[in-house]
Order: structure tokens, then sequence, then C-alpha cells
């Protein structure tokens, strides 16, 4: 029984790691895809959905997205809408000091839903502290394919620095069936780290830096540039013998411009904020409690001036919410929680006869019921039919994963 008690709390501090995105579940590079709009739209119910499909507590040091398992979720948001955060990735080490390796990931930020398959290999050393590699983004149009050079240190399992430099679209240039070209091909840099000190504090960090790229459609007499950087810092510190306080916190900007001959034709400025104060029991617990407070806001701001339209989305939500655990069984574990949000939204859109214009409060009980698969490895899968309180209908169900391999 104690055995696997022990093996269940791992599996639940690790199952935290996959976390809302944007920045925390790895590099999101530039992609073509992106000058085409988000693809979405997103309601006055989308982040709340969308917190409610992830585990908690949500503030926890993590580095899972670089792990080998699968780890995610899947939840219905709107009647046509799935929201998906799904991570894969297997390496094989061999006796020499190599590894190869892939990692899929399908996920979505606030350009829209992407998809990304990497195959990689490279340097390991023997005691796992270093770790050296190329991975590739490899797909059937070499147009396409990213390059991606990635270094690893991690002297203990809860100290690491992690450095991503990506190229994407590496041959572009070369291999496109158009005229179309990167004047300034776009680059990414991702830094994370994460760190223990004494007395339980843990601290840990990312970085998302998409340089100015410059892409031309001489075709159509068409430009584009686009810029977007990011960053979150995460805080854990033990106030108590038996509790400890969280603080996450990451920002988002980004600038993107279109052309027409030389006329600026769009231009899409985006801000995005999301701190979260939490108060969490510690594991050692038989019954674990949290509560927190998360303030989201979101400023979109796209000025058309060929049609002398503002498209606009102005959004702040504040979010108060609860949980507790316990050891229903030995393989079932409940995780009740409640969510209460006051949300004040606006968006003006073209195509929209009703644009959207919401200010109120919504709240969702989250009645999770985890279950451990496999003793050993920590394997989770955890069930979630979300229940909307403020118009008392379902709020959609989803599915979380947590399976080391």
């Amino acid at each position: 029984m104690a055995g696997m008690k022990s093996m269940l709390l791992i599996g639940m501090c690790m199952v935290s790691a996959q976390v809302q995105a944007y920045g925390w579940s790895g590099p999101e590079p530039f992609r073509l895809e992106r000058l085409d709009g988000r693809g979405y739209e997103l309601t006055e119910e989308s982040f709340l959905h969308r917190a409610s499909f992830q585990p908690m507590p949500l503030i926890r040091l993590h580095d899972a997205w670089a792990e080998d398992g699968w780890y995610g979720t899947a939840g219905s948001t709107r009647s046509r809408e799935f929201y998906v955060q799904s991570h894969l990735q297997k390496r094989v080490q061999f006796d020499v000091p190599m590894f190869v390796g892939v990692r899929f990931r399908r996920d979505e930020d606030l350009d829209g839903r992407f998809d990304r398959t990497l195959f990689g290999s490279g340097y390991a050393s023997a005691d796992g502290r270093l770790e050296l590699g190329v991975w590739g983004d490899v797909r059937g149009g070499k147009d396409e394919i990213d390059l991606q050079l990635e270094g690893v240190w991690r002297p203990q399992a809860d100290r690491w620095l992690r450095a991503t430099l990506i190229s994407p679209d590496a041959m572009y240039n070369g291999k496109t069936y158009d005229s179309s070209f990167y004047q300034r091909k776009p680059l990414t840099l991702h830094l994370s780290a994460g760190t223990s000190f004494a007395a339980g504090q843990q601290l840990y960090g990312f970085t998302n830096l998409n340089r100015q790229m410059e892409y031309h459609q001489p075709d159509l007499e068409q430009q584009w540039t686009d810029k977007q950087y990011s960053a979150g810092i995460g805080w854990l510190m033990p106030v108590s013998a038996n509790w400890q306080l969280g603080l996450r916190t990451q920002g988002l900007y980004g600038l993107r411009q279109q052309w027409q001959g030389d006329a600026l034709a769009s231009e899409l400025r985006r801000q995005f904020s999301d701190t979260s104060l939490e108060l969490q029991s510690r594991p050692s617990q038989a019954i674990d409690y949290w509560a927190g407070v998360r303030y989201l806001t979101l400023r979109e701001r796209d000025h058309i001036q060929t049609a002398s339209l503002a498209m606009l989305e102005q959004r702040d939500e504040w979010t108060l919410y609860a949980g507790m655990a316990w050891q229903w069984r030995d393989w079932i574990r409940l995780k009740p929680a409640l969510m209460v949000s006051y949300a004040d939204i606006k968006g003006l859109r073209p195509d929209d006869d009703e644009p959207l214009d919401f200010s109120g409060i919504m709240a969702k009980v989250v009645p999770v019921v985890e279950f451990l698969l496999h003793q050993q490895s920590g394997a989770l899968i955890r069930v979630n039919p979300t229940i909307e309180l403020h118009d008392l209908s379902f709020g959609g169900g989803n599915v979380q994963v947590h399976i080391p391999f």
C-alpha cells in the first residue's frame, strides 16, 4: 500500500507538467500558417474551458514536455470544436554516448492549431547530465522542414537548463514551388530552466523569441513581417509545514504587418498576459487542497487600412478556483474542483453581425476522477465531465493522460 501511494504521488507531481500553453509546453517557432489567422473563434468561455481541462494544482516545477512518454488533454470546447494538447516522445540511448528520438506535439496557440513531428539524434553523456542533439520537423515538402538544435544540462532531476535554436522552413527559398521567398528568414530561440533551493523553494521559467522575419509574395505584390516574444516564470515557496504558496506569470507581445506594394494593408498587434497565485497543501498530506486566483488579459488590434476596419479583441478575466483530492480506492483518486470566473470581453469582427460583447460571471464544477493504470511507471488517466453552473448545462468532457515510457 505504501509503495502504491508513493508511486501515485510521483505521478501526481509529473502529470501537472502539461499546462495551458503558451510557451510552457516547449518551443513555439514561427510557421507560415499563422499569416492566415487563428482559424477558430475565442468565445466568452474559451479560456475557462481550457483552464478546467488542465491538471490541478496549476503551479508545479516541470519539464515534462521533453520527457519520454505520452502526456496531454483533449476535450470538447464547443459543439463543433475540440481542444487538444498532446505530447508524445520516445528516446533510445545506445551503448555508445548517442541517442535517437522522435517527438510529436499537437497543440494550439493564439494563432491557431498546429502539429510538430520531430526526429532527432545526438550526443548523450552516460550519466544523462548532458545532451546535445539535432532535430528536424520532417515533412513531405522540403520547403516546410524545420531544423532544430537543442542542448540540455541536467545536473539533478529537479535542476535543468535547456536551450533550443530553431530555423523554421530552413530550405524554403531553394525548395518552394512558387516565387515566394524569405527576405529575412525566421529564427526562434527558446530557453527553459528550473531549480530547487533550500527549504523546498522551486523556481522555473522560459523565454521564446521569434525574431522578425520578412516574407515576400511577388505574384501578389505582398510582403509580410512578423515577430513575437514571450516569457514566463514560476515560483513555489513553503509557508508552513503543511502549506506552500505558488506564483506563475507569463507575457507575450507580437506584431504582424502586411504590405500591398508600398502601402501598409494590415497590422496586428497582440498583447497577452496570464498570472496565477495559488496556495497548495504540501504533497505529504492525506488530503490535498489548493486554491488560487488567476488574472488573464488579451489585447488584439488589427487595423485594415484598405477597408478602414478595426478588429479588436479586448479581454480581461478574473478566475477564483479551489479543489481537493483524496484516495477513494487503491487505484482511484477523486479530485473535485470549483472555478468561478468574471470576464469583461469585447470583440469587433467585420464578418460578424453580432460582435462579442460580454460582461458577467461564469462558473464550472470540475469533478475529476483519476485512475492509476500502472503502479511501477505511475501511468495515470483522468476523466473530467465538467458542469457549467451559470447556465446549468454540460460544460464539456475531457480526458487527461500521463503515461511515462
